[in-house]
């Protein structure tokens, strides 16, 4: 546990508590479809942000491009392969008229956005070894979790899952990107002192899919109202580009 510094005790514990303020926003109160699109937007930019503007330069600056390239490519395709193939769900094949459906596409959302989580944990894990990547990931991270846990806690309530299960669930939620982060710490303390590509072209990997696969359709799935979700889009790759020139 050597490599578990108390920054990154403090990331943990952020991200955990922004998932359980998350989740716990839509069980107290019902908000408008429109405003979350526009968090997921926000949450877009930031990781389009953190990868171009952050992760992606470091890279580039180690004289390896080709390697960054590469691994960040497999960074993508490996989450590609997780959520869209291996735990891909067929909850639209369930009419319209089924009596489960909602509850069909809690579990399958659940399942989708821990293993998000999960890889998501493997990328703020890179801060035990690079401590300047720390505040770039872990904000990032906290402006998805927050959001996706908005989303989860809303489908359970449309699922009308007992509280007590999905309060269990959101818990589980929670804990998945801690767990990632730990789980990755090990591997990283390996290559401390000699080559930080891998960890960090697999970061920028992971966030590049975040952002393209699932952000931004879902922030721009709506035909009406464009100009707002783009607009929170550049604010999100605004926050970045000034937390990279204070020097983070």
């Amino acid at each position: 546990m050597g490599g578990i510094s108390a920054q990154l005790v403090l990331y943990l514990v952020g991200v955990f508590l922004a998932a359980v303020l998350g989740g716990a926003l839509p069980l107290l109160h019902a908000w408008r479809t429109e405003r979350l699109h526009l968090f997921v937007a926000f949450g877009a930019g930031v990781f389009l942000g953190a990868a171009f503007l952050h992760l992606l330069p470091d890279v580039v600056r180690a004289g390896s491009p080709q390697l960054g390239g590469t691994v960040m490519l497999g960074g993508f395709l490996a989450v590609l392969v997780l959520e869209r193939v291996l735990l891909h769900h067929h909850a639209h094949s369930c009419p319209d008229g089924c009596p489960h459906g909602h509850t069909i596409v809690g579990i399958s959302s659940f399942v989708g956005l821990t293993v998000h989580s999960l890889t998501e944990g493997l990328a703020l894990g890179v801060t035990a070894v690079a401590p300047q990547f720390g505040t770039v990931i872990f904000v990032a991270i906290i402006a998805h979790k927050t959001t996706a846990a908005f989303s989860l806690a809303t489908i359970f309530r449309l699922s009308q899952l007992r509280l007590r299960v999905a309060i269990l669930l959101l818990a589980t939620f929670s804990l998945m990107t801690p767990l990632g982060a730990l789980i990755a710490v090990p591997f990283y303390e390996h290559l401390k002192g000699t080559n930080l590509i891998v960890p960090t072209a697999l970061a920028a990997g992971t966030f590049l899919y975040v952002a393209t696969m699932d952000l931004l359709p879902e922030a721009f799935h709506e035909d009406r109202g464009r100009l707002e979700p783009f607009v929170g889009v550049l604010i999100g790759i605004a926050v970045m580009f000034l937390i990279t020139r204070a020097g983070a």
